[in-house]
């Protein structure tokens, strides 16, 4: 998102200034590298995105090896829709040193064009959609968001998922167990301070 944001930022002041062009190209090839190596994480091809339960998890890499794939439905698999860009043909055909970077880029990086989606053809030209997530991605984390038994509540979207009400997590790290369940409203335990207002979304019922 911060990548996609920067850039749209680059694009805007590059329409007074060309040398900005370059700032738009470098944040355009960062979202992209982001995008592929969440979906393909290093030599074992370890994604962040869990086909089964068709959400995004976090990976966690320990010293000696060790790999736990903390399967926690928490506001971390929705965050990932929150990076959105769309390029507009009129503002690429304004700047063609950008134009002509995106289309190299694309052309010699045959395994990455997945994350940039054309959405129209027109008269004016390609609209491309930059996403992290794809459309059959989107379509299943939007069914958890979606679900009263999971994120959504009367009170917004959770911050966890109230499937973890009946399904506790836990893992085990250097032999210490560390457990995560719903916890709706005020905390359960004084590591909070009592009223847990301050816990924000954590709260929602």
């Amino acid at each position: 998102m911060y990548c996609l944001n920067m850039m749209a930022i680059a694009l805007e002041l590059a329409k007074e200034d060309p040398a900005y062009e370059d700032v738009a190209s470098k944040f355009f090839e960062h979202f992209v590298h982001i995008a592929h190596a969440m979906n393909d994480m290093g030599p074992e091809g370890r994604s962040l995105w869990d086909e089964e339960d068709g959400f995004y998890y976090d990976v966690l890499h320990l010293p000696n090896g060790q790999e736990h794939f903390l399967k926690i439905r928490s506001m971390v698999g929705l965050i990932p829709l929150f990076a959105v860009e769309t390029l507009e043909p009129e503002i690429v055909e304004r700047l063609p040193g950008f134009k002509r970077r995106m289309q190299w880029f694309i052309d010699n990086h045959p395994d990455m064009p997945k994350h940039i989606e054309t959405t129209q053809r027109s008269a004016r030209g390609v609209r491309r959609l930059l996403s992290l997530v794809g459309r059959r991605q989107l379509k299943r984390v939007l069914e958890r968001m979606l679900d009263e038994s999971e994120f959504l509540s009367p009170y917004g979207v959770r911050a966890l998922s109230r499937f973890h009400a009946d399904h506790p997590y836990e893992v085990v790290v250097n032999d210490h167990v560390s457990r995560v369940d719903y916890e709706p409203a005020e905390s359960t335990t004084g590591i909070f301070g009592g009223n847990s207002n301050w816990r924000g979304l954590f709260g929602s019922r």
